[in-house]
């Protein structure tokens, strides 16, 4: 397989490194720069920024919005990031290269393209989810979880499970039909008069305000739990989260503001709770279809957006803490998108398989994980072959 650089330019996964790490895929503009000083300990974080444009107003992302905003913040947050650290090169540049909004996508990766040429260093494009399923080993430089670990990847715009075998094999044993977790509580959050740029984490946090809402303001609904009501679609492995806000909207008969704050909390609890309810019941059938799959799995790992959700995941040890011997989760600052995520699975990939990518590459909107070597682009910087 050709190189991507000369054979000079190449540095050695085996030695101490830096990497700037890019992610552009939605409408949040990060950048990080990690050292990863010794094959011994995790890489230290030596800046990570984030700016994150601001669509309340809109009512949703507007995405030629976002691919603005991605050009107008990508070069400033890199200087501020180099200048701020003293680094006036680096030796890996990573960047999201896919799933997400094209526009969006191409903001980072072609920037991150610019960087590579400029310094002559590898470029490795990362796929957005791996970023998310990875970062939980970061602080156990890669020790832990352990493989092979099931996976919840729950967020804005992915709602998955995935058994994750190696740093490149993934199965996708699980995903959603219609729109994910985090699409679905923003929408039936904002049906309830929430407001805010990320109303998932709003209403959270307004739910929290007053554990004891519950049914306390006399408020009951009527709320689903798909995929449950036919017999043919029972052990169906797959998520439904769009049936939720038609069902919020059903419950709502009179103007929200009719409503007392009380009430509305109400109505935003039974909403989560009846939503992570169906998150568990799907995620149990998965794991008793796939039991012998499943064999020597004791990792779990829960990750994305709404990963951080507090309730998500006490909800999830109760419920499978027989199955699972460790429960792994980001840190909470690096659930929702980040640069740090993208730069530790460039460093996974870059270390266990030599892996980076081709010049000739363009941002991929949609990309299943079980998919990671099947797009073009991938090469070898030790001539082994990256499908094997």
């Amino acid at each position: 397989m050709r190189r991507l650089l000369p054979r000079a330019c190449l540095v050695s996964p085996r030695r101490a490194y830096k990497v700037l790490a890019i992610e552009t895929s939605c409408d949040d503009t990060c950048v990080a720069i990690l050292d990863r000083h010794s094959e011994e300990l995790a890489p230290r974080t030596l800046i990570h920024l984030k700016e994150t444009l601001d669509s309340a107003s809109q009512g949703g992302i507007v995405p030629t919005r976002a691919h603005l905003h991605h050009q107008l913040k990508i070069g400033v947050l890199t200087q501020k990031a180099l200048r701020t650290t003293g680094t006036s090169a680096v030796d890996l540049v990573c960047v999201t290269r896919g799933p997400g909004m094209p526009g969006s996508l191409s903001g980072g990766l072609d920037f991150a393209k610019g960087l590579a040429v400029a310094w002559q260093k590898p470029l490795l494009g990362v796929h957005h989810m791996l970023g998310h399923l990875l970062v939980p080993r970061l602080s156990t430089n890669g020790k832990a979880p352990a493989y092979p670990f099931l996976s919840l990847l729950v967020s804005g715009g992915h709602t998955t499970v995935v058994l994750t075998r190696s740093v490149t094999d993934h199965e996708i044993m699980c995903d959603s039909m219609d729109i994910a977790v985090g699409d679905s509580l923003d929408k039936c959050g904002r049906e309830l008069g929430i407001r805010g740029t990320m109303i998932a984490k709003e209403m959270e946090k307004f739910i929290d305000e007053d554990p004891s809402c519950k049914f306390d303001a006399g408020i009951r609904m009527t709320l689903p739990n798909p995929l449950r009501n036919k017999n043919n679609r029972i052990d169906v492995q797959a998520f439904s989260f769009a049936p939720f806000l038609t069902a919020v909207r059903n419950n709502i008969d009179r103007p929200i503001e009719e409503y007392t704050r009380d009430q509305i909390r109400s109505m935003a609890y039974q909403t989560q709770e009846a939503i992570f309810k169906h998150i568990l019941s799907r995620l149990t059938k998965v794991i008793e279809l796939n039991a012998d799959k499943l064999v020597g799995v004791r990792h779990f790992v829960c990750s994305g957006g709404v990963g951080a959700n507090k309730r998500l995941r006490t909800l999830l040890e109760e419920n499978l803490s027989g199955r699972f011997t460790e429960f792994f989760y980001p840190p909470t600052d690096l659930c929702t998108d980040n640069a740090v995520m993208i730069g530790w699975a460039g460093i996974e990939l870059f270390e266990s398989r030599s892996l980076c990518t081709d010049l000739e590459v363009s941002p991929i909107r949609k990309w299943p994980l079980s998919e990671l070597l099947g797009v073009s682009g991938w090469r070898q910087l030790e001539g082994k072959d990256p499908c094997k």
